[in-house]
């Protein structure tokens, strides 16, 4: 096409030199130029469009700017050009073309012309707020806009009206434009399909969207961008990751990334997946901050683009990048109401309440039926988890537009987490009124799990703590989490001097459930979250049975409960999540995150979080990162400065600070510096660990140039270059790409050997079955005065195969050396000691090999079982205690658990918890006891068997024997028959030894 424009352009050139000289040298106008001229000048107009539609700007600008130098009155290329402006983010150049071109057409009295320049020049001024300007080029075009004749008028001159706020005109508007013939030009039935869309005709959008698709291809051979990315955009608002009732998906991504194939820097579509990415956490395929980089990096300069960073950055609670996105919006664009909308959100967050409610005011006044400006406010609070402060902005934006269905689901949002459940799904109930047909997989799995709670759970109040749980789990739970979560609450209140409001806590026996309620969606990597007066937790009886820990839940949760009370919300994700975590461990050391391998990878990496992006962490795939980063950071602040300066930042953030602001208080410090301390505490953190990262193959390769293909000559640059070389090596062998691995280390080779390329050599040959080859390049590194974790559990491994425990005790201790508590349960030199104790009948050392691995696993149920069953035979009777202690704060629904636990208790002279314990083994539903194995969708609990074997008569009852007895319990359980004896020997002794315990406290009473 380049060859193409160019002989076109110079028989133009020679064609305007002959009628000059025929014309005495007056120069001839473009437009007056013969039909074929004039047919070949629109051939590249037409041409450089599709070009600009496509993404190729600097292609589709060099043909227009040749045109404009031959006739700068060609205001049709100036039009197309003003459309160039635009797309490359000048719409205040875009405007002055479009304005010149508009008055061209007029003046060449060109009615076509007159109408694009002026739809064109309202979307200019309507994208920089200038409402009042648009609404004068309204009224110069006059008639050239006919929105009973093409719907593209009816579209522009209605978003005109909208921001007038003069609605029912927009409405007709709308039905004018929706009702439009457009004799299949696909600009016209876009128009048409937006017209339609505004004014809630989805159906017929959606059919009129398709025949705009299949009138461009039959026109260009080629799909439009536009078109996928308002399909796109139809769908989300329709289905929002709901299924249709067909069974197949309207898949809101593949019409985004259509349009990103046709068009690859297409705002539209690229504004749109963001919008859909930060709707749905679950998507995976590109994180929202990526598609928010590409659109900044893309688009710097448009204000929706500013306006979606800004949204983003207040969301994050990231204040400063707040700040800086709406000051560019404001200097394009300061009257737009979105802009405004924005500025008086975070004038809100920042607790500068007078100007917030000011420009609330104006814009009310400007639109007084237009509830948005309320809504985003009260979304944004929503998002910072500031719930109480959301509902009234919410409650104004649904009394200025009763009809607008997002803002009743923001509304019902805020009210669920407030604890206010009952109105949240009148609220729910609203919006699906109000929606128009539109869909909502959030707002429909939000009133599901509702519903599910309202009608399937109990309520139990316990002074200011209220507990949601299933009937049949009540017996049990309410033994230990009341008195666990006041006691929590207590201890939590008094050292950070701050007492909560009532909570309410949530717990579900489904992780779907949980996960719904928590976020909305299923899937949620977690198993509890606190909004304040209400923490979600997950049931000790859930599908992770015996795989988590509730009380660590419980404890984490409820200090989220303090701080955002203490900080009303205030403080960023990152610091309350990572008290949380440090608060774990000082209850209990066992529980910690044991994510130090992730810590090790991440130092390697470059890829520790800044203080200032850690909040972006929480949404998006690093979020279990996220929890332990910021426990460590919090830590690390901890030691530095003492606890009280904690509380002093949650204060700091509850007057309004920001994070700088807040730091330089509390820290005297800065956001930078303390990354640069972090980074110090990291390396303390990993100093006793031996082992090669996990690199990241792209990072490592992409440095690969900078190292160069000889040795350097400076003799001080050796050491990095090769360490460059060896990460290379290593990341691709942790690719699986041997060649790449070898490759590398041949770069290396007329070097001295060093442990790391050793130990890599080592595992190259042992992959290729050279054991022999191998083993002696590991032990070499060794002796070289190298360690590596993986190292020396290969070589205790190969030594158990060889037949040598003595060799494999040996690796495997300096393995647990070098890093203890290994988090994989298949390559943990733990786990390896026991079996091998175990093996050579060495049992005190198996039991405290486990003792060790327990330390590092808190929610690892039978390894503490069988520790706890060994101190109770070993006569330590408080060591078995703890430790059945600690079963129970993994599953408490074990019959077998409270036996034993209370043996132990009554042996340590505990009688009071011992008796405790006996109660509750004989309340334990057998229907939801693990140990009999028996699941039972609605199970009886023993109490109301028992109460049906008094109906059957006592005195029969009494006659029969304790066999006979569990045979008819069993029965009326239905449970297998199978095991009956013991299952009867079992009740006859917790009987008997919660006598014996009854007996010995009644004794220890009058004794005193």
């Amino acid at each position: 096409m380049e060859r193409r424009v160019i002989t076109i352009r110079s028989w133009i050139k020679g064609t305007v030199f002959a009628v000059t000289l025929l014309l005495g040298g007056a120069m001839a106008s473009a437009q007056d130029e013969d039909p074929e001229l004039a047919a070949l000048l629109s051939e590249e107009r037409q041409e450089a469009d599709r070009m600009r539609r496509s993404g190729q700007l600097r292609a589709a600008a060099r043909i227009l700017s040749e045109h404009l130098a031959d006739d700068p009155s060609d205001y049709r290329a100036l039009l197309l050009s003003s459309r160039l402006e635009f797309d490359e983010d000048r719409p205040l150049k875009a405007a002055d073309q479009a304005e010149r071109a508009f008055a061209l057409a007029e003046e060449a009295r060109d009615a076509r012309a007159t109408a694009s320049s002026a739809r064109a020049l309202i979307e200019y001024h309507l994208e920089l707020g200038k409402t009042d300007l648009a609404a004068l080029v309204l009224e110069r075009a006059g008639a050239a806009l006919d929105p009973e004749v093409d719907p593209r008028a009816a579209w522009w001159i209605s978003r005109v009206r909208r921001a007038q706020g003069r609605r029912e005109e927009e409405r007709k508007l709308l039905a004018q434009g929706a009702r439009a013939t457009t004799d299949n030009d696909w600009e016209k039935l876009l128009a048409k399909a937006r017209c339609e869309r505004a004014a809630g005709w989805y159906e017929r959008a959606s059919k009129t969207l398709i025949s705009a698709d299949k009138a461009v291809r039959a026109e260009v051979g080629r799909g439009e961008a536009d078109v996928h990315a308002e399909l796109g955009s139809l769908f989300f608002e329709v289905y929002r990751e709901v299924e249709s009732s067909t069974g197949n998906r309207h898949s809101v991504a593949d019409e985004y990334r259509e349009a990103l194939r046709l068009n690859p820097i297409h705002e539209p579509a690229l504004l749109g997946q963001l919008e859909l990415y930060q709707y749905n956490w679950r998507r995976r395929r590109r994180s929202a901050s990526d598609i928010l980089d590409d659109l900044l990096t893309l688009h710097p300069n448009s204000v929706a683009v500013q306006l979606a960073a800004a949204a983003s950055a207040l969301d994050a609670g990231q204040l400063p990048r707040t700040e800086f996105f709406i000051t560019a919006a404001e200097k394009l664009a300061p009257n737009r109401r979105e802009v405004r909308t924005e500025r008086a959100a975070l004038a809100w967050v920042q607790h500068d309440r007078d100007m917030a409610g000011e420009i609330l005011e104006q814009l009310e006044a400007e639109d007084p039926t237009d509830g948005r400006p309320n809504r985003e406010i009260g979304r944004h609070l929503c998002a910072l988890y500031r719930f109480a402060e959301a509902v009234p902005f919410l409650k104004a934006s649904v009394a200025l537009d009763e009809y607008d269905s997002e803002a009743w689901t923001q509304l019902g949002r805020a009210l669920a987490n407030t604890g206010e459940e009952e109105p949240a799904l009148l609220a729910f109930y609203k919006s699906k009124e109000l929606s128009g047909g539109r869909l909502d997989g959030w707002r429909k799995n939000m009133r599901l799990v509702l519903e599910r709670i309202r009608d399937e759970c109990v309520v139990a109040d316990y002074d200011v703590l209220s507990f949601v749980w299933r009937p049949d789990a009540e017996a049990v739970l309410e033994v230990y989490l009341p008195k666990f979560y006041a006691e929590a609450r207590e201890d939590l209140a008094r050292r950070y001097g701050f007492t909560p409001s009532p909570t309410r806590i949530e717990i579900f026996r489904q992780h779907q459930d949980f996960s719904t309620r928590s976020t909305g969606f299923e899937g949620f990597p977690a198993t509890g979250v606190c909004f304040g007066p209400v923490v979600t937790a997950l049931s000790p009886l859930s599908e992770m049975r015996g795989a988590f820990n509730w009380a660590r839940t419980g404890f984490h949760e409820f200090s989220h409960v303090i701080h955002l009370g203490l900080s009303h919300n205030r403080c960023p994700r990152w610091i309350t999540e990572g008290l949380a975590t440090w608060e774990e461990q000082q209850r209990d050391p066992s529980w910690n995150r044991n994510m130090r391998r992730d810590l090790l990878d991440a130092r390697a990496n470059g890829a520790i979080i800044p203080v200032r992006e850690l909040n972006g962490a929480f949404r998006g795939p690093r979020i279990l990162f996220g929890y332990y980063q910021g426990g460590l950071l919090c830590e690390m602040l901890i030691n530095q400065h003492g606890f009280g300066p904690m509380v002093r930042l949650l204060e700091a953030f509850d007057r309004g600070l920001d994070l700088d602001a807040a730091f330089g208080e509390v820290f005297s410090s800065t956001p930078e510096e303390v990354d640069r301390d972090f980074l110090e505490f990291v390396d303390g953190k990993l100093s006793g660990l031996r082992m090669e990262p996990r690199w990241n193959v792209d990072r490592v390769r992409g440095s690969r140039l900078s190292l160069g293909q000889r040795r350097p000559t400076n003799e001080g640059e050796v050491e990095a270059w090769r360490d460059g070389w060896l990460a290379l090596a290593w990341a691709s062998w942790q690719a699986h790409n041997r060649i790449d691995a070898e490759d590398a280390l041949r770069m290396i080779k007329d070097l001295d050997s060093v442990p790391r390329e050793l130990f890599l050599r080592g595992e190259i040959a042992l992959s290729l079955g050279k054991v022999e080859a191998a083993e002696e390049l590991m032990r070499r590194g060794i002796e070289l005065g190298g360690d590596d974790y993986r190292v020396r559990m290969a070589l205790g491994v190969l030594a158990l195969q060889a037949r040598d425990q003595d060799v494999a005790l040996v690796e495997f201790r300096a393995a647990e050396a070098v890093f203890p508590g290994f988090d994989d349960p298949d390559l943990s030199a733990e786990r390896s000691l026991w079996n091998l104790h175990t093996a050579r009948g060495e049992n005190e050392l198996a039991m405290e090999a486990r003792e060790r691995w327990l330390e590092w696993n808190p929610a690892d149920f039978e390894q503490r079982r069988i520790v706890a069953r060994w101190h109770f035979r070993e006569g330590r009777f408080e060591e078995s205690a703890k430790r059945f202690s600690e079963l129970n704060d993994i599953d408490p629904f074990r019959r077998s658990l409270h036996k034993e636990w209370g043996r132990a208790l009554a042996h340590a002279n505990r009688h009071r918890e011992a008796l405790r314990e006996f109660d509750v083994a004989l309340l334990v539903p057998a229907g939801l006891d693990a140990d009999l194995g028996a699941f039972l969708e609605k199970p009886p609990s023993e109490e109301v068997v028992l109460m049906a074997m008094v109906e059957i008569g006592a005195e029969e009852n009494q006659k029969l024997d304790d066999v006979a007895r569990a045979r008819l319990l069993d029965e009326l359980l239905g449970l297998d028959p199978a095991g009956v004896e013991e299952r009867a020997e079992e009740r006859a002794e917790i009987v008997e030894w919660r006598a014996e315990s009854q007996q010995a406290l009644d004794e220890a009473s009058s004794a005193q």
